[in-house]
This record gives C-alpha cells, structure tokens and sequence, in this order.
C-alpha cells in the first residue's frame, strides 16, 4: 500500500522536525495569540458548545504549528 511517499528519505507526519530560533519566535507568537483567546472565551458560559469551542482552539493550534514546521 503506497501513502505517496516518494522515498524512503522523504520526512514523515512522525518525525521530529528541529526548528530555528526564527520559526519559534513565530510559533510563540501565534501561541500567544491562542492562548489569549482561549482565556477569553472561558469566561463564557460552560456548555457543551464551549467544550468544541477550547478542543478545537487546541487543535487549530496544534494545526497550525505543525503547517510552520513543515515548511522549515
């Protein structure tokens, strides 16, 4: 069964990627920007809603940083 890798060298979505000091700069700063949104909205009322709302700023998050490191 072929996942379209090209080779066996080619990264997968499992491996470890070493970031510069520029590129966690930038991640802080989205993480930043996550992080306070994520505050704000906890002061709202808690419902079922809220609870997709925190998981999914979580993995937007976690989306997004994964998108900054494979571009490295």
């Amino acid at each position: 069964m072929s996942l379209g890798l090209k080779n066996k060298n080619t990264m997968t979505t499992f491996q470890y990627v070493p970031v510069d000091e520029e590129t966690k700069a930038k991640m802080q700063v989205f993480r930043d920007k996550f992080e306070a949104l994520y505050k704000e909205v906890q002061d709202l009322p808690v419902n079922r809603g809220l609870s997709v709302c925190l998981t999914k700023l979580e993995e937007a998050s976690m989306w997004l940083n994964k998108s900054i490191t494979n571009n490295c």
